[in-house]
């Protein structure tokens, strides 16, 4: 039978305070935690066996991210009295559809129910809106079976409910002539350890944080070769924790969101990784879901890292907003393996003869890269599109080889957010081959101008 979207839309009408009063919770499943405050449950059926994902619109009332101590209300998905999931509902008042999965079920009627976790919300966000609820159903028949049914479940950290928060996963693919790959990658709302925040502006061009969790290798009957996931120290290493069902539990261990494959914690996240990665940077998945940008700005505001600037200024390599900055998506390769050569990109101004720089001069904020790479350069705020006159891309020398070379090969497109933190039209695309060397000596030059029309 071929998977269908089943659309239960439940209009709920009543309150947090109704709901909380309604039939009394099922009995909590051995070992999972105790759930917390009842604000919906409904039966739904599903018309074939498969992994199913729910898809939850909520809002928490009086609830901001951006709001210390009011950042997010969390509710727990348990279906048929197990225990599957924690949302936090980071986009506060708003209602938006957050999904979750829920794992393989069978055809037929299931109860769900959505619980308001007080121990895990922020102590200002005491209510929970539930608007409408859609089942969708990945039957064996379905492309994307696989992928649902070995995607990872994380584990969150205590900082989970304001900071750190997995906000999406995507999946990537690999194929041979006997086996397929699969790779997962969360997006997570900030790192609050790692890599600076004005690293993470000018060599990544965001304050999210990326990272690949996990991946599975399936060989042409189905079967599990190989597993792997991103350890702690960034290295690749061989999955040998546990599972449920086919879904590997993985626990985000450190501030800059790496994971281990044994314990756990009180928060269990299970995110639907129906997306996959195009041929380009993988901060694509946030263009393409600009609330992402939206998510990351407001946390970045409430955390209050950027304290030391009072006012956006470019010449500093403190972090303002977001909006102020211009991001670049390009693609170059170093002229051998063992390159280390570097790369920063500046802009100018119509009417100006000053080049604003992604580097502020400093090699740390620089980018070593190898395909495709985004990164962003902050200019004075209420800088409009039609004033970006020219994209300068500079080249610097490694430290182990000072004298290689880079080509550049793209340019895919740079880009504004607009007041609403959505990336705004692309402002240059180029595509050639352009040799970049800082050694003097070599005919290549140090720089390529790229005229933005």
């Amino acid at each position: 039978m071929k998977s269908e979207l089943i659309a239960i839309l439940m209009v709920l009408t009543c309150s947090l305070i109704a709901c909380a009063t309604s039939t009394p919770a099922p009995p909590t499943p051995t070992g999972a935690p105790a759930p917390g405050i009842l604000v919906l449950e409904k039966e739904i059926t599903l018309p074939a066996d498969g992994q199913v994902a729910l898809a939850v619109r909520a809002s928490a009332p009086g609830a901001a991210w951006n709001r210390l101590d009011a950042e997010a209300a969390t509710i727990s998905v348990h279906v048929d009295g197990a225990y599957k999931s924690d949302v936090v509902l980071f986009r506060g008042e708003t209602a938006f559809t957050y999904e979750t999965l829920v794992g393989e079920l069978r055809a037929g009627k299931h109860h769900i129910a959505i619980y308001r976790e007080p121990t895990k919300s922020a102590a200002h966000a005491t209510q929970v809106r539930v608007d409408e609820i859609a089942a969708r159903v990945f039957a064996r028949t379905d492309p994307l079976y696989q992928v649902m049914a070995h995607a990872p479940i994380l584990y969150g950290r205590d900082e989970s409910r304001s900071s750190d928060t997995p906000l999406f996963m995507y999946h990537e693919i690999t194929r041979d002539a006997s086996a397929t790959t699969i790779q997962y990658t969360i997006i997570f709302s900030n790192e609050d350890g790692g890599t600076a925040a004005d690293a993470l502006m000018a060599r990544w061009g965001r304050l999210t944080d990326i990272e690949w969790v996990y991946r599975v290798t399936l060989n042409a009957n189905g079967e599990i070769t190989r597993e792997e996931f991103q350890d702690k120290e960034h290295k690749t290493a061989l999955f040998r924790g546990t599972k449920e069902r086919q879904h590997p539990f993985l626990k985000d261990v450190t501030r800059n969101n790496l994971f281990a494959d044994t314990g756990i914690s009180a928060w269990r996240f299970a995110l639907v990784p129906t997306e996959t990665l195009p041929d380009a940077a993988r901060e694509e998945m946030m263009d393409q879901h600009p609330w992402m940008y939206r998510v990351m700005a407001e946390e970045w505001e409430r955390e209050k890292q950027s304290l030391t600037e009072r006012a956006a200024d470019p010449d500093t390599r403190a972090v303002s907003d977001p909006r102020n900055y211009l991001y670049v998506e390009f693609r170059s390769n170093p002229a051998s393996p063992t390159c280390d050569a570097k790369l920063a990109f500046e802009a100018k101004l119509r009417g100006s003869d000053r080049w604003y720089a992604s580097d502020h001069a400093t090699d740390s904020l620089r980018i070593q890269s190898q395909g495709w790479r985004r990164g962003a350069i902050e200019l004075p705020p209420g800088t409009s599109e039609e004033q970006i006159e020219a994209l300068r891309f500079v080249a610097y020398p490694g430290k182990n080889s000072p004298n290689c070379a880079l080509t550049l090969t793209d340019v895919r497109k740079i880009f504004l957010l607009n007041q609403d933190y959505a990336p705004g039209s692309s402002l240059l695309t180029w595509r050639g081959q352009q040799v970049l060397d800082a050694d003097d000596s070599t005919p290549a030059p140090a720089n390529f101008v790229a005229p933005v029309h």
